[in-house]
């Protein structure tokens, strides 16, 4: 608590209308909210549009909204075109589309700072509440801290979002779990991470039933499970609501899609992570654990169960390492808390008038930033190349120089691209063409992203598989194997080159 010390010298009238002018200063989650869109913003450098996806989604989002139908089908490449597809984040690209008409791709980015700022608002406001101020600036924080690599202009962003909004209602407890079906039913429609917010009430019941029978038994099951009456409720609503959605149940299942054993070895983010490239992580987990192992900590199951929970899903696959520890941080507050208490030390309390400080002016104050970085996005802005600067697409991450030759001259014939490229592609060719393959990999089906793996690794396959999808020219990154294979034979010629990319042309006259 922050307090100000009392000067007789000030009338009353006076500290009056001190403490009512300061009253507007934010207290420390609104401020760090704030710092945290500020960081976002100015550190950005272009991170936050290097992952091709984001160009698929605002190209989809504008499909959406220019025929005012929800997709249901590939359009956007050749070699499954018109194949089922699920957009299961149709409303998320929807609002990117809406977003970027008027602010750009830099717009997008904004959106999501802010998306991302108000998550970690409501994370600290929820360790808090669990604990002492500088417990909780030290977990968010950390937590902050593993997710930098991850904030991307994507879909995503608004699982971290309904992700620990799901969480502050499952600590509170009480009528606040009641919006929990509602909460589901929206985030099913933005982002298949939704199914996160069912395993969450989950563990939060399995943890209770625990505690539980730990205190009284098995003998009292009857009663244990109806004190969790109420929760099972909600959990059957939350997923009765998740079907609300214009592709049905179906959304359950398809979490199970992208986590094939095809996928998650040729998909970088699904990788299991290189924990001795990942040092840092490394210590964090050592450090839980050291933590949780300490003598006489109360841990309840849950905790217990969200720990296992998140450490196995944080080792599979590397992109879940900057989620695991947003989601332990009540754990390490609770943990924290008890081992502070038992210190030989007492909080100082200070003397004097207590400051009061809003709780919301610093959200405001992130919302007012927005909205005018937003406005200096829009295409009329002057501000607008100002802003295209902070938060640049970069040639490194996209093949921008190839992109522009081919608008200027665009080629005829089906490409092979690579993987990553696929989404920028979508985006920005003009006149528009169809890709090989982009970053929706579970609609392209694990033959066609076999048969992907198979040209990049140069397989003996490699000619058929270009032959049978009739590919006349290859856009692929420069001076790798696959552009040395091809044109040290005669039948592909090379007609534009940079430092980022190349783009060969099928010699027709000596196709195999």
């Amino acid at each position: 608590m922050i307090r100000i010390s009392f000067n007789p010298g000030i009338s009353f009238y006076q500290m009056k209308s001190k403490q009512q002018s300061l009253a507007i200063l934010p207290d420390i989650p609104g401020l760090y909210g704030f710092i945290v869109f500020v960081t976002l913003f100015l550190f950005d450098g272009g991170k936050s549009l290097l992952d091709g996806d984001t160009f698929w989604h605002v190209k989809a989002g504008m499909t959406m909204l220019d025929q005012g139908s929800i997709l249901t089908q590939d359009i956007f490449s050749h070699t499954v075109s018109g194949i089922p597809w699920t957009a299961h984040e149709w409303l998320a690209e929807v609002i990117m589309a809406a977003l970027h008409r008027f602010g750009g791709l830099q717009g997008v980015a904004l959106f999501f700072f802010f998306i991302a700022a108000l998550s970690f608002w409501i994370l600290f406001r929820i360790a808090r509440h669990l604990t002492r101020d500088w417990l909780a600036l030290l977990w968010v924080s950390t937590a902050f801290a593993f997710s930098m690599t991850h904030l991307l202009a994507r879909p995503h962003i608004f699982s971290w979002l309904f992700g620990v909004c799901t969480l502050g209602l499952l600590v509170k407890g009480g009528r606040a779990k009641y919006f929990l079906p509602l909460l589901i039913a929206l985030w099913a429609n933005l982002h298949g991470g939704f199914i996160l917010g069912l395993v969450l009430q989950g563990i939060f019941i399995a943890g209770a039933i625990l505690d539980k029978v730990c205190l009284a038994g098995l003998s009292q099951w009857r009663n244990i499970l109806h004190s969790q009456k109420h929760a099972l409720i909600i959990l059957f609503l939350s997923i009765v609501t998740s079907g609300l959605n214009p592709f049905g149940y179906h959304l359950l299942i398809f979490p199970f899609l992208v986590t094939k054993t095809i996928f998650t070895t040729g998909i970088g983010e699904w990788l299991a992570p290189d924990m001795q490239r990942e040092i840092f992580f490394r210590y964090y987990l050592i450090a839980v654990i050291f933590l949780v192992s300490l003598p006489r900590l109360q841990i309840n199951w849950t905790n217990r169960l969200l720990l296992v929970f998140w450490i196995n899903a944080s080792l599979a696959h590397g992109r879940y390492i900057s989620m695991a520890s947003v989601y332990l941080v009540p754990l390490l507050a609770q943990i924290g808390n008890q081992i502070v208490d038992r210190l030989p030390l007492k909080d100082r309390k200070a003397s004097g008038n207590e400051l009061r400080l809003s709780p919301y002016s610093g959200l405001i104050a992130t919302v007012g930033l927005f909205l005018i970085l937003f406005c200096s996005s829009i295409y009329q802005s002057p501000l607008r190349p100002l802003m295209a600067a902070v938060i640049p697409v970069k040639s490194e991450y996209h093949p921008v120089a190839a992109v522009n030759y081919l608008n200027s001259a665009p080629l005829a014939g089906k490409m092979f691209n690579k993987y990553g490229w696929g989404g920028y592609l979508i985006y920005a060719l003009d006149p528009s063409q169809p890709v090989f393959i982009d970053g929706r990999a579970d609609m392209y089906g694990e033959e066609l992203f076999k048969e992907y793996r198979k040209v990049v690794a140069i397989d003996k396959d490699i000619d058929t598989i270009l032959e049978k999808h009739d590919v006349s020219w290859v856009l692929y990154p420069s001076d790798t194997p696959l552009v040395r294979y091809l044109l040290a034979g005669n039948r592909w010629k090379q007609i534009y080159q940079d430092e980022e990319a190349s783009v060969l042309l099928r010699n027709p006259i000596l196709r195999p």
